[in-house]
């Protein structure tokens, strides 16, 4: 089977929404910080072996990714969840359903009672809600509109984006632990067809993957390319009328 052998992200990163907010060389509040963090290693569900089953969880290192197992061993992976996302253990509960597993070292905390929040926390809460909303609406369009090239290009836009929110993206260039069987099971195509695309891409260009990392060349062409619309791109502004239909379809 091919694999794209790029190393999982260091565990650098945290979800800075719900650290608390230090005051001088407040030691002590980052060690309880820290206390309260849980880990898992890389292939376990996410938040399963937690005192209590329905929880909130924020990950503050590592990558895990949504999916769901059909009964013959097949899986279909929904998206990726990075340093800052929260997983709701409620809904992740029977990976028959929906499961979150991770795919390296995860460490998660538990987020706080939303009663007790405070102002700046709700707010992060409620707009992490609304990305992921925004994230699986941009699945359905990958996979139901694009062709092989633009979703793989699609989505490492998008995990470029995420990366660089929490400090993980130099120069367009960042770590990713995905292999092609993952980007198949992502993207609905198969492990050959992945590899070909990737090979297309490099020999155009477009992307570099070397030494554990991808590099993405002239980001804005790229976008248009794949009709990606990220914090930096404004293909189709609010209330702009829609472009003319392209004449093709989503086929690979």
């Amino acid at each position: 089977m091919g694999s794209m052998n790029l190393a999982a992200s260091g565990p650098g990163a945290s979800a800075a929404t719900y650290v608390p907010s230090l005051q001088g060389d407040d030691v002590e509040r980052v060690r309880a910080f820290w206390r309260r963090v849980e880990r898992f290693p890389a292939g376990v569900q996410v938040g399963s072996e937690g005192p209590e089953r329905h929880r909130q969880l924020v990950i503050v290192s590592g990558w895990a990714c949504e999916l769901r197992i059909l009964p013959d061993g097949r899986r279909q992976i929904f998206g990726y969840l990075l340093p800052g996302d929260t997983v709701d253990t409620q809904a992740t509960s029977d990976l028959g359903a929906r499961g979150v597993v991770a795919l390296t070292h995860v460490q998660v905390v538990v987020a706080p009672d939303p009663a007790s929040e405070d102002p700046a926390a709700a707010e992060a809460r409620a707009r992490a809600i609304w990305r992921r909303e925004e994230r699986l609406y941009d699945h359905m369009v990958r996979m139901g509109r694009l062709t092989a090239r633009e979703r793989i290009l699609h989505l490492l836009l998008e995990l470029c984006d995420r990366l660089e929110a929490v400090g993980l993206v130099r120069a367009d260039s960042f770590k990713i632990p995905l292999t092609q069987e993952l980007f198949a099971d992502t993207l609905g195509l198969s492990v050959v067809h992945i590899n070909r695309t990737l090979k297309a891409l490099r020999k155009e260009g477009c992307v570099t993957l070397k030494s554990g990392a991808v590099t993405l060349h002239n980001r804005s062409r790229l976008a248009e390319a794949c009709c990606y619309q990220g914090p930096r791109d404004n293909l189709l502004s609010p209330g702009a009328a829609l472009p003319p239909a392209r004449g093709r379809g989503a086929g690979p």
